[in-house]
């Protein structure tokens, strides 16, 4: 008998991609370029930069 894999967490990649998967959705149903697409890099470039420092600690 083979024993079946324990789930483990999600790593932080997979988290990234979510995040810049919906990022894109959501620059590709503005209408053009502006303060919020501005806004919208600096959360991405901040979430980006916590995953990676997360992903360091463990």
């Amino acid at each position: 008998m083979s024993r079946r894999p324990r789930p483990r967490p999600a790593s932080p990649l997979f988290a990234f991609g979510a995040v810049l998967t919906v990022a894109g959705a959501v620059l590709y149903a503005m209408p053009g370029p502006g303060t919020p697409v501005l806004a919208l890099g600096a959360l991405i470039l901040a979430v980006a930069a916590g995953l990676w420092l997360a992903a360091r600690q463990g």
